[in-house]
C-alpha cells in the first residue's frame, strides 16, 4: 500500500496533534482550577502549555527544528537549481535557534536584565520582548523583498504563519505580561492567556511548515510515498 505524504495531509496530521495537546493542556487546566490538586501526578506539569520540558514544549521546538531542517533542504534545492539559497539558509539558521531557545528557555533568561535596563512593567513585564521584538522587526523588514519574489500562494501563507505566530509568541505575551504585573500569573484568566499565546504559536508554525512543504512540492514537484507491505 503506498501513502502519500502531501502537504495538506501533514498539515492535518499536525493540527491532529496539536488539537490532543489542546485538549490536555485545557483538562490540566481544569484540574488545577477547580479541583484541590496541583500536582496530579505530574501530569499538570507534563501537559501544561505554561510548563518548561513538558510534551508541548518537546512538541514545539521539534516542529520548529523541522521547519529549521526543511528551510535548509529547499536552500540546497535552490542551489542546485541556480538560484538563491542564502534567505533559506539564515531562516533555517533562525528556526534552529528558536527551537533550541524553546528547550533551553534563552528569553526567559533575559526577563530580568531587561527588565532592570528599561524598568519594564505592565505590558513589558516579560522584558525578553524588547530585544526579541526589534529582531523580529528588523527579520521583517530584511525579508520583505524576499517574500515578493516568493509566489503569490507561498507568501500569503509564509506572511499569514508568521503573523499568527508573532501575535502569540509577543502580541499575547505582552498581555499576559500586564496581567501577571497586576494581578499575578496562579489564576484561570492567566490560564486562558498563556493558552491562546501557545495555541497561535503552534498553528503558526504548523503553517509554516505547510507552506514550506507547498513550496517544495509546487517548486520541484517533490513528494514523499511510504509503502507498506501486509504481514505475511
Amino acid at each position: 500500500m503506498n501513502i502519500e505524504l502531501t502537504p495538506g495531509r501533514v498539515y492535518s496530521g499536525l493540527l491532529a496533534i496539536i488539537g490532543f495537546l489542546l485538549l490536555a493542556n485545557l483538562a490540566v487546566v481544569g484540574v488545577v482550577h477547580f479541583t484541590v490538586h496541583d500536582y496530579a501526578w505530574g501530569l499538570i506539569r507534563l501537559f501544561s502549555f505554561d510548563a518548561e520540558r513538558s510534551v508541548p514544549a518537546f512538541y514545539a521546538s521539534v516542529a520548529l527544528l523541522a521547519s529549521a531542517l526543511l528551510l535548509f533542504a529547499t536552500g540546497r534545492l535552490q542551489n542546485v537549481a541556480g538560484e538563491s539559497a542564502m534567505p533559506w539558509y539564515v531562516l533555517g539558521v533562525v528556526f534552529a535557534f528558536l527551537s533550541f531557545d524553546e528547550i533551553a528557555s534563552i528569553h526567559e533568561r533575559l526577563i530580568n536584565p531587561m527588565r532592570e535596563l528599561f524598568n519594564a512593567s505592565g505590558i513589558l513585564y516579560y522584558a525578553w520582548v524588547i530585544p526579541y521584538g526589534i529582531a523580529v522587526l528588523l527579520l521583517g523588514l530584511v525579508y520583505v523583498p524576499f517574500l515578493l519574489k516568493l509566489p503569490r500562494r507561498t507568501a500569503i501563507i509564509f506572511i499569514t504563519s508568521g503573523c499568527v505566530f508573532v501575535s502569540g509568541a509577543i502580541g499575547i505575551e505582552l498581555i499576559g505580561a500586564r496581567h501577571v504585573d497586576l494581578y499575578g500569573a496562579d489564576n484561570l484568566a492567566y490560564s486562558m492567556i498563556f493558552t491562546a499565546e501557545e495555541l497561535l504559536e503552534k498553528l503558526g508554525i504548523a503553517t509554516f511548515i505547510f507552506g514550506i512543504l507547498d513550496y517544495m512540492a509546487s517548486r520541484f514537484g517533490l513528494s514523499t510515498r511510504i509503502t507498506t507491505s501486509p504481514l505475511t
